[in-house]
């Protein structure tokens, strides 16, 4: 039998040793590599800065593509044209840049589970990067995780500015939105007066922050007074329904501030039916075509208009400069905007 000396036997024991730990090192974020990537993407993202798309382009340059790469947008429902142009926005500029991309919809603004269903597929796709305008404000928090985890940048295009580390957020301030509102009624009703609010779905943080902004804005003008708001979850019928009760309960009422321009429509409905077009105010929020062309009418009084087309292309550049190891701001503000029957006329067609 061929005796191996001590010493060797003793050096092959600790090179074993040594490769059992290596191979079963823990990181705190799971198995090796995962950490380092991560910690990449969150290095390169500033988690506190917010810099207007305008000036990043300015800094950074356009942004670069290739045939291997491929974006993958999770959104919303797209029987709701706001987030059709996001969509349109993401997908054009995608196309321009010459990568691949996918768009994973869902039916409705409360299919929260399918959403998830389509990100964790989304992930198992070959997605280079993932792009997502999140019902829910954590809904997609998991697979945000493990793309970051795996090197893949995160970009939330729209609702709210997430809070996983390394994820980037494309879009404007729901508060500032909501804030907008109530300043511009304000400046409409200098004498004060009633005011009422028809909000989203209580889970969305477009929702929240949109009425958080409305109401903090009218503390700034105590001779307004809100006197009703309530949830129509974001259906046009909904709203239609609770504005005439708000209406019958309070017929002084003297402005709405509705959080999107779909329930607008049916509280535009609901004013007319009590023969009080163009006495009573109507802020809406979004700037779809159809609020445009109700304000043309003099049905609608206003809309603080989003940019999602400019947000949808903006995202595709967020993603592309950090794949090219490019620092990126944790906000990249796309501001909204009053439109109103000065303005409308600039944008006859389509969103910005």
């Amino acid at each position: 039998m061929t005796r191996i000396p001590r010493t060797a036997t003793q050096l092959l024991a600790a090179t074993a040793v040594v490769a059992m730990l290596a191979a079963c090192s823990a990181t705190p974020e799971g198995p090796s590599g995962k950490s380092s990537q991560s910690a990449d993407l969150v290095s390169l993202v500033d988690a506190s800065g917010k810099t207007p798309i305008k000036d990043l382009k300015a800094s950074l340059g356009d942004p670069k593509g290739s045939a291997d790469t491929k974006l993958c947008y999770i959104t919303r429902t797209l029987s709701n044209e706001f987030w059709g142009f996001e969509r349109d926005g993401f997908e054009s500029e995608a196309k321009k840049l010459g990568v691949k991309y996918q768009t994973f919809d869902v039916t409705d603004e409360s299919s929260i589970t399918e959403q998830l269903d389509k990100a964790k597929s989304a992930s198992n796709q070959g997605c280079t990067a993932l792009l997502a305008s999140p019902i829910s404000a954590t809904g997609l928090d998991t697979v945000f995780t493990d793309a970051l985890a795996k090197g893949t940048p995160v970009v939330v295009l729209n609702d709210a500015k997430g809070t996983v580390p390394g994820s980037v957020y494309v879009g404007p301030d729901a508060l500032t939105i909501g804030q907008t509102a109530a300043d511009y009624i304000a400046t409409k009703l200098p004498d004060g007066g009633k005011v009422a609010m028809i909000e989203g779905d209580p889970g969305s943080s477009n929702a929240l922050n949109r009425g958080e902004g409305f109401k903090t804005g009218l503390a700034k003008h105590p001779n307004l007074q809100l006197v009703a708001s309530q949830t129509a979850k974001w259906d046009q019928t909904k709203a239609q329904e609770i504005a005439s009760a708000m209406l019958t309960a309070n017929p002084d009422i003297k402005a709405f501030y509705s959080q999107n321009d779909g329930m607008a429509l049916g509280v535009s409905a609901a004013i007319a039916a009590k023969n009080l077009t163009g006495k009573v105010l109507l802020v809406g929020t979004d700037g779809i075509p159809q609020a445009k062309k109700e304000i043309q009418a003099g049905n609608m009084t206003a809309t603080v208009s989003e940019q999602p087309v400019t947000e949808g292309a903006s995202g595709v550049d967020a993603a592309l400069w950090l794949l090219a190891g490019k620092k990126v701001p944790g906000w990249v503000d796309v501001p909204a905007f009053i439109i109103d029957s000065a303005n409308v006329g600039q944008y006859p067609t389509g969103m910005p």
